[in-house]
């Protein structure tokens, strides 16, 4: 029987050994999300293993409070992304494959004579965003997680989270239809 998520937290605090389901279950993901960040192999190794070296180190203090385990992880992963960035005295770039433009380009609604023109300018509508709204918009439409989830990685509310999405995405709409005029 697999136990749920609130119980091998409560598992692992009583035990540190007991840690190991919680690592299996969560490293993929977590370096997942630290990869598509930081685009470096072995950097995202380290920054990961430093993910859940802090996991660990602060389990005992982890608190439920309505935000999930996992959650908590995907706080740590970004804090250590900033982190590295910072260290490393570098500005964090978004790696846009084709697909990922899809999921904004439906929600903006474009018409046929916008969409080329959106694609085109996707990465220097992404770039110009603050970090914490270039995050909210990648954990929105590129990792395809819900707003209660984007909204406790990042630490605000969820009506906070679809709030500032739907004026990021106004936004956008809006440059994009400068471009159009022209």
């Amino acid at each position: 029987m697999e136990l749920d998520e609130h119980a091998l937290v409560e598992q692992a605090k009583q035990d540190p050994k007991r840690f190991g389901p919680i690592y299996e279950k969560y490293h993929e993901p977590i370096f997942r999300f630290v990869y598509a960040r930081i685009g470096q192999l072995e950097a995202s190794k380290d920054v990961t293993s430093s993910v859940f070296y802090k996991a660990l180190a602060n389990l005992k203090k982890h608190q439920v409070r309505g935000l999930s385990f996992s959650s908590w992880l995907y706080r740590i992963a970004l804090n250590e992304c900033y982190d590295f960035f910072r260290a490393e005295k570098k500005h964090r770039t978004v790696a846009l494959d084709d697909y990922m433009g899809i999921s904004l380009l439906e929600e903006l609604q474009f018409g046929d004579s916008e969409q080329e023109i959106w694609m085109n300018s996707l990465p220097v509508l992404l770039e110009s965003l603050e970090p914490k709204d270039l995050e909210l918009i990648e954990m929105r439409f590129f990792e395809r997680k819900s707003f209660k989830e984007a909204a406790d990685i990042l630490d605000i509310t969820e009506n906070n989270a679809k709030t500032r999405t739907y004026r990021l995405l106004e936004k956008m709409r809006k440059e994009v239809k400068k471009l159009v005029v022209k």
